[in-house]
C-alpha cells in the first residue's frame, strides 16, 4: 500500500484523501510533519499530490481521471493544499512516479481557481503550467476560475490579460483578492449553503475577519432556525472548532468575537454530546478571552455573559470550575464594574453568577474577595430586573 511506510500506517498521506475536519487535519501535519515530505514507494506522490488529486476517479495508473463531483466541501480542498504547502512548500514542485506536478493533478481533477487550491499550487511553482497542455488550455482551466471577467469569448486574449503561463488565463492580483473575498462572503451568506461548506470556508479563508463574522452569523441562523438536536449537533461538530479558529485568529476584533460568542451560545445545548466538548476546543477559555479584550465593549460582554451562563447551564459543575479555571468569574464581575450603567450587561452578569454559583461541587473563586457584592448591590438597586438573580448570589455567598 503506497500510503504506508515499511508496514506503517502514512497518517497524512491518508487524511489527505478524504474530507478529514479542519481542525483534526491541522494537528495530523502538525504532528507527523516528517510524513509530509514523503513519497509513497508506488506512485510516487506526496501528500500534496493526493490532495491535488482528491474528488476524482483515476483511470488505471495514469493522470487521466474522470472528473467526477468532489465529495469535498467548498474550500476543503484550498485548506488542505494550503496546509501542505505551508509546511513543505517545495512540493509543489515536486514529480510524482509519472511525471505530473501537484498543480496538473489538481487542473485534472476538476478543483477550482481559488476554492480548489489552484492559485495556491500556481503560485508555489508557476513552472507547472508547462505541463499543461496549451492547444487546450482554455477548456482546461476556464471551469477552474471561480471569475468569468477574463474569459469573455469575444475579448482579444492580448488586450483583455491573456492566460496564466503564457496562455492560461490571468489576472491582477488585487483581482484575485477581491474575487476570493467575494466568492467566500457570498458564499457563507447564502441560504442554501450548508454548514459543513460554511465551515469549510472559513477555515479555508482564516485572515479575512468579514469571511469569520459572517460565517458565526450564518452558523447561528442554521442553528436556531433549524431547532432541535438533530440540527445542531452536527453543526457542532465541526462548526464550534472553526468559531474557536476566527476568535483566535482576530482577536482585536469586537465584531468577530461578539458574533463568534452568539454562535457559541446558539450552539450550547451541543456541549459534551457526541465529540464536542466546550472546554476541549478551547471555545470556554476564547469566550473569556474576548471579555478580557474588549473590556469597553458592552456587546461583546453582554452576548460572552449570556454564552458562559448556558455553557454552565449545560455542563453542570464541571462546565463552572472550567470557567472558573480560565478566570471566568474574573471577567464577569469586571464587564459589571466596566458598564455600570448597561443594564443588558448586569442582567447578563447577574444571571451567570446565578447560574455559576448554583453548583456546590463546583470549585469556584473567593467571590466576596473579589469585590463582588458592592457590584451586585449596585446593579439591584438600579436595574429591578436584576433583584432576583442578585439576591440569590448574595445569599449563597454568605
Amino acid at each position: 500500500n503506497g500510503a504506508t511506510k515499511n508496514g506503517q500506517f502514512r497518517l497524512v498521506h491518508n487524511a489527505s484523501k478524504v474530507d478529514c475536519p479542519p481542525d483534526l487535519f491541522r494537528y495530523i501535519v502538525e504532528t507527523h510533519v516528517d510524513q509530509v515530505t514523503e513519497v509513497e514507494e508506488v506512485t510516487g506522490r506526496l501528500p500534496l499530490h493526493i490532495a491535488a488529486m482528491a474528488g476524482s476517479t483515476q483511470k488505471g495508473a495514469g493522470v487521466e481521471m474522470a472528473k467526477a463531483q468532489s465529495p469535498h466541501s467548498a474550500y476543503h480542498s484550498k485548506f488542505v493544499i494550503d496546509e501542505l504547502l505551508y509546511a513543505y512548500r517545495d512540493g509543489a514542485a515536486v514529480q510524482d512516479a509519472e511525471g505530473n506536478y501537484p498543480l496538473v493533478l489538481a487542473i485534472n481533477s476538476g478543483k477550482k481557481w481559488i476554492d480548489g487550491g489552484l492559485k495556491s499550487l500556481y503560485e508555489a511553482f508557476p513552472d507547472a503550467t508547462h505541463q499543461i497542455d496549451t492547444d487546450n488550455i482554455r477548456a482546461s482551466l476556464k471551469p477552474a476560475f471561480s471569475f468569468t471577467s477574463n474569459f469573455d469569448d469575444g475579448a482579444d486574449d492580448d488586450e483583455s490579460g491573456g492566460f496564466i503561463g503564457e496562455e492560461a488565463p490571468r489576472a491582477s492580483e488585487a483581482q484575485i483578492k477581491r474575487d476570493n473575498h467575494h466568492d467566500s462572503i457570498m458564499l457563507v451568506q447564502k441560504d442554501e449553503t450548508s454548514t459543513w461548506d460554511i465551515v469549510g470556508a472559513m477555515w479555508a479563508n482564516e485572515e479575512d475577519a468579514g469571511v469569520q463574522m459572517l460565517g458565526c452569523i450564518s452558523i447561528e441562523k442554521r442553528v436556531t432556525e433549524g431547532g432541535g438536536e438533530a440540527t445542531i449537533i452536527p453543526a457542532a461538530v465541526s462548526g464550534v472548532t472553526a468559531i474557536v479558529n476566527a476568535m483566535k485568529n482576530h482577536p482585536n476584533e469586537p465584531a468577530v468575537q461578539e458574533r463568534a460568542c452568539s454562535a457559541l451560545l446558539a450552539l450550547s445545548p451541543s456541549d459534551g454530546k457526541r465529540e464536542v466538548s466546550f472546554a476541549a476546543s478551547g471555545a470556554v477559555a476564547s469566550i473569556v478571552s474576548a471579555m478580557q479584550a474588549h473590556v469597553s465593549d458592552a456587546a461583546v460582554q453582554e452576548m460572552a455573559c449570556c454564552a458562559l451562563r448556558k455553557i454552565v447551564a449545560q455542563g453542570g459543575a464541571e462546565r463552572a470550575t472550567v470557567v472558573a479555571s480560565v478566570s471566568g468569574f474574573t471577567a464577569i464581575v469586571n464587564a459589571m464594574g466596566a458598564h455600570p450603567g448597561e443594564g443588558a450587561v448586569q442582567k447578563e452578569a447577574c444571571k451567570a453568577l446565578e447560574v455559576m454559583t448554583g453548583f456546590p461541587d463546583a470549585n469556584l473563586p473567593d467571590l466576596p474577595g473579589m469585590q463582588t457584592a458592592p457590584l451586585l448591590q449596585m446593579a439591584k438597586e438600579k436595574f429591578p430586573y436584576c433583584r432576583e438573580a442578585v439576591d440569590v448570589v448574595l445569599t449563597r455567598l454568605s
